[in-house]
């Protein structure tokens, strides 16, 4: 699943960074893998995970476990937040060019002054998400922490 995101992060990067353009590439295929239900041969995964865990474990050992642990699940999570995002933008977007306002229900809608764009404030049933995944992130950490 974090392929999918790699795709969208690195491919932004690599049009600035050659570094960041063979990463790109190894997304895409891990991405074009999984839509086709085929398992991601890559390692793209693998990199990103022991890459992760690897910062982590200099900070926080113990979140890296966590991390390293349920990475799947994490990736998981963070794949549904990016499109649930993503959607809520491009509606906002829409809402935007259509009727000259980010939330034509009369919600709030903040205009910056750089281009005219729309700040977007998080919809309340993703802000407690996030909030409801840490804390039980939090809660695990500290039960397992407990038990040793």
């Amino acid at each position: 699943m974090i392929c999918v995101i790699a795709l969208f992060v690195f491919a932004v990067l690599g049009i600035f960074s050659t570094k960041y353009r063979s990463l790109a590439k190894e997304a895409f295929r891990c991405t074009f893998l999984k839509i086709t239900l085929r398992p991601c041969e890559t390692g793209l995964d693998d990199m990103i995970k022991s890459k992760l865990t690897s910062k982590l474990l200099t900070r926080t050992p113990k979140l890296a476990k966590f991390v390293y642990k349920n990475f799947g699940l994490l990736s998981t999570a963070f794949t549904l937040l990016f499109f649930a995002s993503m959607a809520y933008s491009a509606y906002s977007l829409y809402n935007l060019f259509v009727y000259g306002t980010c939330d034509p229900s009369g919600g709030v809608c903040e205009i910056t002054t750089i281009a005219g764009l729309c700040i977007l404030t998080l919809e309340d049933y993703l802000a407690v998400a996030i909030v409801v995944v840490f804390a039980a992130a939090l809660a695990y950490m500290l039960l397992k922490a407990r038990k040793q």
